[in-house]
C-alpha cells in the first residue's frame, strides 16, 4: 500500500479510526488558532495522546497537514462540485447553483482562509493542492464542454482556462469576503463571482 511504504497506514479499528478523527479535528483547530502553523506536540496535546501517535496515522506534519488539505477538498466534492443539479435547468441555471452552494460552503468552513493563505505556503500543501485543484478544473471543463455540444455555449470558449478562471476567481474572492470583519453577504459574493463565471464563459448576465 502507498501509504505503508510511507511509513504509516490508515488505523485497522474502530479506536484506531476515532483517534484519528479526533487528531483531524485538533489539527484543523490548531490551524485554524495559529492561522496555519500547525505542530504535532500541540496536536498531540489537544486530542489527548502522545506525539508518536500523530506519526503512526499521519508519517509527519506534512502527512498531517496533506490530509487535512485532502479532507476540505473531499468535501467541497461532496457538498458542491460532485452534487448532481440537472433538476436546477440549463448549465447557467446549474452553474449559477453550484456557486451559491460553493459561497455557503466556504462561509461555513473557515478552514479555507487558512488553507488559501498561510498554509498555502508549506510545500506539501501546495502540491496537494495543486493535484485536488487541476481536478475541480477538470471537472468544471468537461461541463463546460458537454455545454458547448448541446448548443448551450459558444464553442470557442476554452474549456479548461475557462474553468480554472471560475476556481481561481472563488479562491481569491473567498479569502477576501472570509477575512472581513464584517463580511459581504453571500448573495453579494455570489453576485460578484457570477459576473466572473459569464465572462469566462461568455454568455450575458
Amino acid at each position: 500500500m502507498e501509504l505503508e511504504a510511507a511509513g504509516f497506514a490508515l488505523p485497522a479499528t474502530s479506536k484506531g479510526h476515532a483517534t484519528r478523527a479526533r487528531l483531524m479535528a485538533c489539527a484543523r483547530e490548531e490551524a485554524l488558532r495559529t492561522s496555519g502553523r500547525i505542530e504535532i506536540a500541540a496536536v498531540a496535546s489537544a486530542a489527548g495522546v502522545v506525539p508518536r501517535l500523530v506519526h503512526r496515522y499521519f508519517g509527519s506534519k506534512a502527512g498531517l497537514v496533506s490530509a487535512l488539505v485532502d479532507d476540505f477538498f473531499d468535501r467541497l466534492d461532496a457538498e458542491v462540485l460532485g452534487v448532481n443539479l440537472d433538476a436546477a435547468g440549463d448549465w447557467a441555471a446549474r452553474e449559477r447553483r453550484r456557486l451559491e452552494l460553493g459561497v455557503c460552503f466556504h462561509y461555513a468552513d473557515p478552514f479555507a482562509v487558512v488553507l488559501y493563505g498561510q498554509l498555502a505556503r508549506e510545500p506539501i500543501v501546495a502540491r496537494t493542492e495543486a493535484q485536488r485543484i487541476s481536478k475541480v478544473i477538470r471537472q468544471a471543463a468537461a461541463g463546460i464542454r458537454q455545454a458547448q455540444r448541446s448548443g448551450e455555449l459558444a464553442l470557442d470558449v476554452d474549456a479548461e482556462f475557462a474553468g480554472a478562471a471560475m476556481f481561481g476567481a472563488m479562491q481569491r474572492v473567498m479569502v477576501e469576503a472570509l477575512r472581513r470583519k464584517r463580511r459581504p453577504s453571500e448573495r453579494t459574493v455570489v453576485e460578484v463571482l457570477w459576473r466572473q463565471v459569464v465572462a469566462a464563459v461568455h454568455i450575458d448576465l
